[in-house]
């Protein structure tokens, strides 16, 4: 009887942790895997006055936008010289300073940056502009004279 028990626990128990996990994986382990990393400029680069911000993203679907909040879905955006928006803030429009990137490319080009230091984030948001908590990067570079 012990044995027969035994066994019946060996069994369900793999099977109770696969289906636990696979819950948790379609709930947050997707979103916690997302994230935006600008490629160029590098950290520290010295560049013209026309800096072109590559991105790569790993772990969502970088797609045009069509207004609508899809869980695992986004777009660019770049902050250039300013604070990101808080996690639960629309992202403004595109202004000098902040860029939408809603055509789901993954460049832009800053043209005519003055001479010095300057700082871009990176932010992933939904098609609703809604930034996606913890998914950001940033670098430092300055622009020659």
């Amino acid at each position: 009887m012990k044995n027969a028990l035994l066994l019946t626990l060996v069994a369900i128990t793999p099977a109770m942790a696969c289906k636990g996990n696979a819950d948790r994986s379609s709930d947050t382990a997707g979103a916690a895997r997302a994230a935006v990393t600008i490629t160029s400029p590098t950290e520290g680069a010295t560049t013209g006055k026309d800096v072109t911000v590559t991105l790569r993203s790993e772990g969502v679907t970088i797609a045009k936008t069509d207004g609508k909040k899809v869980e695992g879905v986004g777009h660019h955006h770049l902050f250039l010289d300013t604070a990101p928006t808080p996690d639960n803030t629309p992202i403004p429009p595109t202004t000098s300073t902040i860029v939408h990137l809603g055509t789901g490319d993954s460049t832009f080009t800053f043209k005519g940056l003055p001479a010095g230091p300057h700082r871009i984030i990176a932010v992933i948001g939904y098609g609703d502009h809604s930034p996606m908590p913890g998914r950001r990067d940033s670098v430092d570079f300055t622009v020659k004279p």
